[in-house]
């Protein structure tokens, strides 16, 4: 006897879902993990430094040179360009005689350093991750800084600007997916919904389906078309409500994400959202989108529903 699992692309979604809330969840209690035992930017070691590491310290001065042909003293060794996003290389002082570069993007960070280079400076808060050298370090730059050695200069690895405080909202959105995807999970009926069909026996059920319908009921099988459809309605609607969640959550997303990773999949939540609301609106019986669809000449499950509303109307009448 021959068996055969149906899943709809609903419940793929939801699985989708919820590896997604799994994977932000995990990502962003691990993350807490390594804030709260973050490495102090002016006791850094080469030797016990690895790629991941969570760096927080501040920074009251570092090294730089006088541009040639002026007066104006700069503290940018490079720049690297790197998924949409320009980082500044700053050389700050870590240790004992060590110095190690630090990757500088946000506006903020780059005002606060800038106002060093005119004798405004005051200590700045950082927060950043250890990665290894996405580009060469420019060692010519450090030719040009009077008294420097760059022996000094750890050059395995540099500090790349992060912000720790986003990490609870990364715990917050895993949350809210796990969520939608256990709202959207038993909405659909749970385990039900996984329906196992013997293959065996499909045809003569339906062939005895057809022979009833034909002959006696129509009437029960309008109404039991007319229920199906109604769950299917009520159904897109509930999903409707779940993609007004995600949508909110991509939006904000878009708007928080520093990476331009984070901001593509902010962009596809806002994507599937946008369907899922969509598919209950051009489902619905909104006066407005009834008319698209006659227009169009799409399908609507309300159209369906009244279809089958009118039928049942006039066979009850018959009998």
């Amino acid at each position: 006897m021959k068996y055969h699992v149906s899943i709809t692309k609903r419940e793929i979604f939801t699985a989708i879902l919820l590896m997604i809330g799994f994977i932000l969840l995990f990502r962003g209690i691990h993350a807490s993990y390594k804030i709260h035992h973050a490495l102090n930017l002016e006791d850094l070691n080469e030797r016990t430094l690895k790629e991941g590491d969570y760096v927080a310290g501040n920074i009251d001065t570092y090294i730089g040179q006088i541009v040639y042909g002026s007066n104006n003293f700069s503290g940018v060794s490079q720049i690297l360009i790197t998924s949409g996003r320009a980082y500044n290389f700053y050389t700050v002082p870590t240790g004992q005689n060590s110095y190690i570069c630090i990757m500088a993007y946000g506006e903020s960070l780059l005002s606060q350093l800038k106002a060093f280079e005119n004798g405004h400076g005051e200590k700045i808060y950082f927060e950043g991750i250890v990665v290894e050298p996405a580009t060469d370090i420019n060692y010519n730059w450090y030719a040009l800084v009077e008294g420097f050695d760059t022996n000094d200069l750890i050059d395995s690895f540099v500090i790349k600007e992060a912000h720790f405080d986003g990490n609870i909202y990364v715990i917050y959105i895993g949350v809210l997916l796990l969520v939608t995807a256990a709202l959207m999970f038993f909405s659909a009926g749970g385990l039900k919904n996984f329906v196992m069909e013997d293959v065996e026996n499909t045809g003569s059920v339906y062939r005895n389906y057809a022979k009833i319908y034909n002959k006696d009921n129509e009437l029960q099988a309008e109404k039991m078309q007319l229920e199906t459809l109604e769950r299917r309605l009520n159904s897109a609607k509930r999903s409707a409500v779940l993609c007004l969640v995600l949508l909110l959550v991509g939006i904000y997303i878009v708007y928080s994400a520093y990476l331009l990773e984070g901001k593509l999949f902010g962009v596809l939540l806002i994507l599937i959202a946008v369907r899922g609301i969509w598919n209950y609106f051009i489902n619905s019986d909104n006066a407005l989108a009834q008319s698209l669809v006659r227009r169009f000449s799409l399908k609507s499950i309300s159209i369906q529903i009244d279809e089958h509303k009118q039928n049942i109307e006039k066979l009850e009448e018959k009998g």
